[in-house]
């Protein structure tokens, strides 16, 4: 039984074995009849897709050599791609499209007709003689002949502005707006009316209407213009617009396009030439020409996927072109696909369709599922990871929000609990003595201004962090603006005992700023250097100014900033922990504040700090007329 057993158990675990093989082997023949099937269904569906595309190809190119005219017939608009396609007919010199789209220029603009010798005379009394309005009464003879009236009305305009008669030139731009023909340089005399009224009104009321008049008639191709004559008023009016906008690119490539179709057909005229191009953009052009006509079906980006119709079973066929020059839609790779060559088509490269459904691996499928394990995992710990990141950063916000609260009511609560009872005692009568009372009066004025600089501050700082607060920026003398700034802080707010060293390297400095922000900046920063100066009760400030920029410091020898907390202090409702182990109150937005203030001002804000040894805050701006040298990091 001992021996029997161990054959008993190689048995089994042999026919165990031979089973799971027999089941592998059935489930791959089972997965290569799939896979066979699915083959032979994807080739019969780009087979069926071929030819799909082939006769569709061809009726279109059949509806443009039965086109003689725009717009075209029924029947041929049957037959066209509904899908955003334009026709295109042309003749030597004549280019018509359908749906009308405007050509910002033509290949073949009409011929320019040369000045008439009629004018001889008064180019002499212009250029000559200088008897401009001789030379006008001229020219009015010859506005009202039809052959002469548009060169004639150019040259009364020019006459006019030589003259200063504004309304007199403008109405002669006027009369000329409405020409058709061409000058001896090519240009339209309508666009060249166009082109002077907006140089004429430049910086004057109705300027800009006429640029943007100009602007709009060009991209509509109001006029038919040579292509560097529409690329020369396209940069007249962005020098006139201040701007460096291009042309609508759609409306471009498309009037290119027809220029190198036109110019192709214009120098082959071969009877019966046509073809067609897959172009890189991903859109269709077919063309077919005789000696006296051009006709072109252009369908743009996407005109396949609009037009190719699969089967109701191929629901899980993707496909994608593979032509020269064109990005591919799609890749099949590792699965089944089967591609056909586009040559039939008369089109170069070819089209692939592959199945997305794909056929299964077990040793993919087990990959896949240990894949997803992990990348499960991983997600849960990532989010556990960013929801504890989320967690302690809302607790540390609304800590910071507490202690605001609290500092901007300790704030608010110590002034007022003084003005209310000094207000009392006035009331009340009970100060008698008139010095007294005078006393009271400063001590109440210096409080209300201190409540009103506190709430001017929060306003303000609610401005800043919503992007509403606008700036004054104008040329200032920053050295006079600092010395103001320090008699007025030194004044008001300065505590008995204490002493503001004041050191500029220079009379003046100018630098364009704003005065009121600027200088709520500087006070900002003497009130932290007199608060967290607890021993030495002086504090510098420094202007030093070379070629480029002017530095502003305030330096004290307070308690000092950690290292750890530098790169924070310049946050909102932030403040250092020595400030608060001291018991040193304050609201912790007035350093946020300096940093908006100077960066909304061009500048930057600088931090040297040791703790235990004082801190040097460094405000950075450029000077006027020059432009700030590099980019200063603040040090860590």
């Amino acid at each position: 039984m001992r021996r029997s057993l161990p054959v008993f158990l190689a048995v089994v675990v042999g026919l165990a074995i031979w089973h799971v093989g027999l089941t592998w082997r059935l489930l791959e023949q089972d997965r290569n009849l799939a896979a066979q099937r699915s083959r032979e269904r994807l080739e019969q569906i780009a087979d069926l897709a071929l030819a799909q595309l082939t006769g569709m190809l061809a009726t279109w190119e059949l509806s443009l050599r039965e086109m003689e005219a725009l717009p075209p017939t029924a029947a041929v608009k049957a037959k066209i791609p509904p899908h955003g396609a334009l026709i295109l007919l042309g003749s030597p010199s004549v280019i018509g499209t359908y749906p009308e789209q405007p050509l910002l220029f033509v290949p073949d603009p009409p011929a320019a007709v040369p000045v008439s010798d009629a004018f001889e005379t008064a180019e002499n009394l212009e250029f000559r003689e200088r008897s401009y309005g001789q030379a006008l009464q001229g020219l009015q003879l010859l506005a009202e002949r039809p052959a002469t009236r548009a060169e004639a009305l150019l040259r009364i305009g020019r006459l006019e502005r030589k003259l200063n008669h504004t309304e007199a030139a403008l109405a002669a731009y006027e009369r000329m707006s409405g020409e058709t023909a061409a000058s001896p340089e090519g240009v339209p005399y309508a666009l060249l009316a166009a082109g002077a009224r907006c140089d004429f009104l430049a910086g004057q009321n109705g300027g800009v209407k006429a640029v943007e008049r100009l602007r709009a008639e060009l991209i509509e191709g109001r006029w038919p213009l040579r292509r560097e004559t529409f690329e020369y008023y396209w940069s007249e009016v962005n020098r006139l617009r201040h701007l460096t906008e291009d042309p609508p690119k759609d409306s471009m490539e498309f009037s290119t396009l027809v220029s190198q179709l036109h110019q192709q057909w214009q120098q082959t005229r071969a009877p019966g030439s046509s073809g067609r191009e897959a172009r890189p953009d991903g859109s269709l052009l077919i063309w077919h020409s005789t000696t006296s006509r051009l006709m072109a079906l252009f369908a743009p980006a996407g005109w396949l996927a609009a037009s190719l119709k699969l089967p109701a079973n191929a629901g899980d066929i993707q496909w994608r072109l593979a032509a020269p020059g064109i990005e591919s839609s799609g890749r099949p790779g590792a699965g089944q696909y089967a591609q056909r060559s586009l040559a039939e088509a008369q089109l170069a490269g070819k089209i692939v369709f592959y199945s997305i459904s794909g056929v299964p691996r077990s040793g993919l499928s087990r990959v896949l599922w240990l894949a997803a394990v992990m990348l499960m995992l991983v997600l849960v710990l990532a989010g556990a990871y960013a929801m504890h990141r989320g967690v302690n950063r809302e607790l540390r916000v609304g800590q910071l929000q507490s202690d605001f609260v609290s500092a901007v009511s300790h704030e608010f609560r110590s002034p007022l609990t003084t003005l209310r009872s000094i207000t009392e005692l006035l009331s009340s009568g009970r100060i008698a003595e008139e010095s007294r009372r005078r006393q009271s009066y400063t001590f109440l004025e210096r409080e209300t201004g201190r409540l009103q600089r506190l709430v001017e501050d929060l306003l303000d700082f609610g401005r800043m962090e919503s992007g509403r607060k606008q700036y004054r920026m104008e040329p200032h003398d920053v050295y006079g603006l600092l010395r103001a700034a320090v008699t007025e802080f030194r004044e008001e707010s300065l505590p008995d005992g204490f002493e503001v060293e004041l050191y500029l390297d220079a009379p003046t400095a100018t630098v364009k700023a704003d005065e009121e922000a600027l200088r709520r900046a500087i006070r900002n920063l003497l009130e932290n250097a007199v608060k967290y100066s607890l021993e030495c009760r002086t504090v510098w400030v420094e202007g030093r100014a070379n070629r480029g920029e002017v530095e502003l410091s305030v330096r004290d020898r307070g308690m000092g900033i950690e290292r750890r907390e530098q790169r924070e202090i310049f946050q909102k409702f932030v403040r250092g922990r020595a400030a608060k182990r001291a018991g040193i109150k304050g609201t912790g937005i007035g350093l946020s504040m300096v940093r908006q203030i100077v960066e909304a001002n061009g500048g930057q804000i600088r931090l040297q700090s040791e703790e235990g040894a004082g801190s040097t805050f460094t405000i950075v701006l450029p000077r006027a007329g020059f432009a700030l040298a590099g980019v200063a990091g603040m040090p860590a």
